[in-house]
């Protein structure tokens, strides 16, 4: 079944030990901060930012910090191997 936009896909509280796929070009979800309007904590969601079809992986998209932090990854690899 396809998902709308704007769906709540999990939060923080019922969240899969995964680790979702990551996309600079074509991300369907977004990591958010909503609010209980209960109790007014806040907590993180993923939802979904455009339809997502049957089949297709959830996709976050890449940050920037991402790519630095695994850029100093490999230069640091890349010095101890000299």
């Amino acid at each position: 079944e396809d998902i709308e936009a704007d769906t709540v896909l999990f939060t923080e509280h019922n969240m899969p030990d995964c680790e979702l796929h990551r996309s600079k070009t074509n991300p369907n979800c977004q990591v958010v901060e909503l609010e209980d309007e209960k109790t007014g904590e806040s907590y993180m969601a993923v939802v979904s930012m455009r339809c997502i079809n049957a089949g297709e992986f959830f996709c976050i998209i890449e940050s920037d910090d991402e790519e630095e932090e695994y850029s100093d990854e490999e230069e640091e690899d890349w010095e101890e191997d000299e």
